[in-house]
């Protein structure tokens, strides 16, 4: 089978656009309320306002159509490793786009899924394909668990109790939702380009309508997914299990095959499983960075610095007591040297110091300005 058709080249960029749409997808939600898979129909006001949303989704909306193009001009079996292969795009528009970064175990992931492509383009070769129109109720078993599951899996996401100093997560499950989504939709759409019926009976089939039941649902999840995980996670588990879960869902319903010989099957085989290492080894939770002070607050006494103390620092701490009010600025002297290991006095005992000095100028002020005199009754 003939990889370097055109239509692989269509299929490339399909992905790419889908990745660009997402992109602006995640800019949109800077701009939105907390989003949640309970309210939809404040999830659907916050998108449908959004112009930078409407953006996005009409370049993923080109996506599709690039993919149905290629679609219409080659088997699945074909097209589907050069969708896939779209993926190394999604570094770059992740990078350039949102300054996100791949970490080590996020790159050992793609190159997990880089031999997986490699493994579904040498199985392409040996598949073979005919045209078959699967019945109504058939199409519906095989395409409703990947519309019921994914609810659940976000409702379980939703109701979860996150913990006050719980680490964050990566989106694991967001991300296996929508693609779960995105996969159905991506059958229903296998499913028009394959049969190539006329408009007449495209409109009485059940695939347009599972194509935008799909779609319309994975809209809203990956929109709550981006808002709170980051692009290259979700953008990765959407495409590492909507394809897959298309070549396979499509093999059975539209008479996609291959021949009985042992290295087609065992590549097929190969890149299933490495998909599945893919997704496995993702980090369940997002890197912390741990913050340090910017400055010591110990008692350890350090020498100036080069440009002379700071002679009305800030106090470390919110002081109290008698004669201090709120977080007033109060003048500090420089620490006297002492001998070699003594420590300077305490913040205490500097107020303790001090304060005759800062009381006796406020309380002659008070008595000069007294009409009666000082010591007036």
């Amino acid at each position: 089978m003939e990889l370097g058709h055109w239509a692989t080249i269509v299929a490339f960029l399909s992905t790419g656009a889908c990745f660009v749409g997402m992109a602006f997808l995640k800019t949109a939600t800077n701009r939105m309320p907390s989003l949640y898979g309970a309210r939809p129909f404040a999830l659907a006001a916050a998108m449908l306002s959004s112009r930078t949303w409407a953006i996005g989704f009409t370049v993923v909306g080109v996506g599709f159509a690039l993919q149905y193009t290629a679609l219409t001009a080659l088997p699945l079996s074909a097209v589907q490793p050069a969708m896939l292969a779209g993926l190394a795009l999604l570094p770059l528009i992740a990078g350039i786009g949102l300054g996100e970064r791949l970490g080590l175990r996020e790159a050992v992931c793609m190159a997990f899924a880089a031999a997986a492509i490699v493994l579904y383009a040498d199985a392409a070769d040996g598949a073979d394909s005919f045209d078959r129109v699967p019945a109504d109720p058939v199409l519906v078993a095989a395409i409703s668990p990947s519309l019921a599951l994914p609810a659940v899996l976000f409702l379980v996401s939703d109701l979860r109790r996150k913990g006050a100093h719980g680490r964050p997560l990566s989106g694991i499950t967001y991300g296996i939702s929508a693609g779960m989504l995105i996969g159905a939709g991506e059958v229903a759409l296998t499913g028009m380009a394959t049969v190539k019926a006329p408009l007449d009976d495209l409109a009485a089939s059940l695939d347009p309508y599972l194509f935008i039941a799909a779609t319309a649902l994975a809209a809203g999840q990956i929109q709550i997914a981006l808002q709170h995980c980051r692009l290259l996670i979700v953008g990765f588990l959407v495409i590492m299990t909507a394809n897959p879960q298309m070549l396979l869902v499509s093999t059975a319903l539209y008479g996609h095959g291959w021949e009985p010989r042992a290295e087609p099957v065992a590549s097929l085989t190969g890149g299933l499983l490495l998909n599945l290492a893919a997704i496995w080894f993702l980090p369940r939770h997002e890197r912390t960075r741990s913050t340090r002070p910017s400055r010591r607050t110990s008692g350890v006494w350090t020498a100036p610095s080069a440009s002379g103390p700071d002679q009305n620092p800030p106090l470390p701490r919110k002081p109290f007591g008698r004669g201090v009010v709120g977080s007033e600025r109060l003048p500090i002297a420089s620490p006297e040297p002492g001998p070699l290991g003594m420590k300077p006095p305490s913040l205490r005992d500097r107020i303790a110091r001090d304060r005759p000095g800062r009381e006796a100028p406020r309380q002659l002020g008070t008595d000069a300005a007294d009409p009666r005199g000082p010591g007036g009754p």
